[in-house]
């Protein structure tokens, strides 16, 4: 797969009989694995190339101001995308200029003016442009009079609910990261680097990683079943994410101690996956009630971990 880095970094002399599909795709969670799916069908029915046009930063972000709490880095949109087998990736600078253009701006400039579009597949609730002035009966309609097919791909409907990005950040934040991995290409995941903590875990005989995560998007406060990765290695462990109640901590942290492991990983960036939550985060009396629940957790969290490895 090939990315395309902004408008004006788009080889139009390579995107022969282009189908595109447009949108943020934030997860790409079941429903857009099924808009790329399409994407490629009918590429490969006109004999061209299979495109995604997504932006960064999240369009949100510029929209509504503040950080949106997304469930994928970019670096996991990318791979996730590739992973699905399409042809070129176009990644656009989302700006306020970006967002104020009018639809038909953007069709004649973008869609075929640089990617000189065949089709366009999008999904169910697609809107773009200015104030989100071009839906999808306008998009059909400018490719009837330009000469571009265009799919409106259904939703997926999964236990009567339709997927979605903002369902699926609703499951993570209420907890539910094994709902959410059933939609997903892979279980949540956050990625950072090992920091100094409050050094107690190695005191109670749990020595954990504090780890800075890369993400706003947090799985509810408690205890996790998770997998753990570190450089080529994939290690079981326990992840706690809250705010300690039973020492009165301030603020949150996560903290993953990893089964089987001794060494200094201080510094090393870790990728911490959430399989299964466990428990609420619980306040105890004293460190021995503690010491007693978190030998419970590690054996939960090996039997889970043990059957996903069979």
């Amino acid at each position: 797969m090939e990315i395309f880095w902004g408008n004006d970094c788009i080889d139009s002399s390579r995107l022969t009989n282009s189908v595109v599909t447009i949108g943020n795709f934030d997860g790409c969670h079941v429903g857009h694995r099924e808009i790329f799916r399409r994407t490629r069908e009918h590429a490969r029915a006109v004999g061209g190339v299979s495109v995604v046009y997504t932006f960064n930063p999240h369009p949100g972000s510029v929209i509504q101001g503040g950080t949106p709490q997304l469930i994928f880095a970019q670096e996991e949109k990318i791979s996730q995308v590739e992973a699905c087998g399409m042809d070129y990736l176009v990644i656009v600078p989302f700006t306020r200029e970006f967002a104020n253009m009018q639809p038909e701006q953007f069709i004649e400039e973008v869609i075929l003016g640089r990617i000189q579009a065949k089709g366009v597949v999008v999904g169910h609730d697609f809107c773009f442009g200015r104030q989100a002035k071009g839906d999808i009966a306008f998009l059909k309609k400018i490719g009837g009079q330009r000469g571009f097919f265009v799919e409106t791909v259904a939703p997926v409907v999964h236990q009567g609910m339709v997927v979605s990005s903002t369902c699926l950040r609703g499951m993570i934040r209420s907890g539910d990261v094994a709902g959410a991995a059933l939609l997903l290409p892979h279980p949540f995941r956050l990625h950072g680097p090992v920091v100094h903590g409050m050094s107690r875990g190695r005191t109670l005989g749990f020595p954990t990683a504090n780890i800075r995560p890369d993400k706003s998007l947090l799985p509810a406060y408690g205890v996790y079943a998770v997998q753990v990765y570190m450089g080529t290695g994939i290690y079981p462990g326990v992840a706690n994410i809250g705010d300690n109640p039973t020492f009165g901590d301030e603020g949150t942290s996560l903290e993953v101690f990893i089964f089987d492991f001794q060494g200094d990983i201080y510094g090393n960036d870790l990728t911490v996956e959430f399989i299964e939550r466990l428990r609420d985060e619980i306040r105890f009396e004293n460190k021995e009630q503690l010491i007693a629940q978190i030998e419970k957790d590690c054996r939960d969290a090996r039997m889970i971990l043990s059957r996903r490895t069979g």
